[in-house]
């Protein structure tokens, strides 16, 4: 499959506008979590059905990465990105009209397909238009948008008080919907092309491609484990600090306060650790922002008074920050032609761990655990994450070819 490109914005602007999609992936994201002290007693949820809410979101997010990146590759990034900012307003909206807890679970199962089919193009289309000696650190930028938009839905969150949970779905929804002319206006629109495999001179089929990156044993899996076992941790913070913070007798307004200092730590941490990865070997990095990932942990399970908050930030820092040189790994493993479908293919297998963080830590709470516990049950994981991401930072060899497909 090939791209013939009819409109090309300057990268500047290009990565802007995909930043503004984040923001509001963002704002949805973080919503349930601090929305959670307001929801949970206006629909009357225990922590284990609080828990199934939060992931059912990530249960769209799952369904629409996959199915986002695969359409990508056949009517274009910016087509699908478009419908799944309209997709994600719509359900947004329609969170805070939700009648009960029924049907709280599957409006967010909605909007999770608009937030899942909007972020592996993000990730395709900015490494696609930005060279390969700046790919991480533009992908940084764009990527500041999701903690960004955590950091507004928690300041939304802190203005409103407790019981008033609507309105950080009120933003998460009109942003989108407003946002959708400039998207039509700016972004590159592609027309894609499905060449015949036997063609003389044209590349090979897709099926021929996608053989030719997995004839590296596991690359895929590997790939797949390590976003699994990382985006856990990124959502099990987002959906339960605000709770954990409670839990250790804050107000409402201090948990929310925690939720914005976790993403601007993640706003300096994905510009920092973006900086650096382009400048250093990509497994110095990763060693470097999973030590940061399992010190975060334990200063927010072991923490108390001002430490959370320090262990709020160094977490958003080093776990949501650092999830982003995943996100820089997976592109480059593919060819042009099945990018977004190997790309989205990867983020949906994140999105299971997204799902299981939430729901695994209202099982642990239900059985008598304290909140303070909950950021130790992901350790183990965070490990196998980093083994596996490691693993496959000490390929160069797939850059290069990733690389030279491009240039064919």
């Amino acid at each position: 499959m090939q791209s013939t490109s009819i409109q090309s914005p300057t990268t500047g602007r290009l990565i802007f506008l995909c930043f503004l999609v984040a923001v509001f992936e963002g704002v949805d994201i973080q919503a349930m979590g601090v929305a959670a002290p307001g929801l949970a007693p206006a629909f009357h949820l225990t922590p284990a059905q609080m828990g199934e809410v939060m992931s059912a979101s990530t249960v769209g997010l799952m369904l629409g990465a996959a199915a986002g990146g695969w359409l990508s590759d056949r009517i274009g990034r910016a087509r699908v990105i478009v419908l799944s900012m309209a997709v994600l307003s719509v359900f947004s909206l329609a969170t805070v009209a939700a009648p009960g807890y029924v049907s709280l679970r599957i409006i967010r199962v909605l909007a999770g397909l608009g937030l899942g089919g909007a972020f592996p193009n993000l990730i395709a289309i900015v490494a696609e238009r930005t060279p390969s000696s700046k790919r991480t650190v533009s992908l940084a930028w764009m990527y500041i948008g999701l903690p960004a938009g955590g950091a507004a839905a928690g300041l939304v969150a802190t203005l409103m008080g407790a019981g008033d949970w609507r309105p950080v779905f009120y933003l998460g929804g009109l942003g989108p919907l407003l946002l959708i002319p400039l998207l039509l206006a700016g972004l590159p629109q592609s027309i894609p092309s499905i060449a015949p495999p036997a063609r003389a001179g044209l590349p090979r089929s897709v099926v021929g491609e996608i053989r030719s990156v997995r004839s590296a044993p596991g690359i895929t899996m590997r790939l797949w484990v390590s976003y699994f076992f990382t985006l856990l941790v990124v959502y099990l913070l987002l959906n339960w600090l605000p709770s954990l913070m409670m839990a250790a007798g804050y107000s409402h307004r201090q948990a929310a306060l925690s939720s914005i200092i976790l993403n601007a730590g993640a706003v300096l941490g994905s510009l920092a650790l973006g900086a650096l990865t382009d400048k250093v070997v990509a497994r110095y990095s990763l060693v470097v922002t999973y030590l940061g990932m399992a010190a975060s942990l334990l200063v927010l399970a072991l923490g108390h008074g001002a430490s959370l908050f320090a262990g709020a930030f160094v977490a958003g820092f080093f776990v949501i920050g650092g999830q982003l040189i995943l996100y820089a790994m997976a592109p480059a493993l593919y060819p042009a032609n099945v990018r977004g479908a190997g790309v989205g293919a990867a983020v949906a297998a994140g999105r299971l761990g997204s799902i299981s963080g939430p729901v695994l830590a209202g099982i642990w709470l239900s059985h008598g655990f304290g909140p303070d516990t909950v950021p130790l049950i992901a350790v183990p994981g965070l490990l196998l994450a980093f083994v596996t991401a490691l693993s496959l930072a000490g390929r160069p060899e797939l850059a290069r070819t990733a690389t030279a497909s491009e240039a064919g």
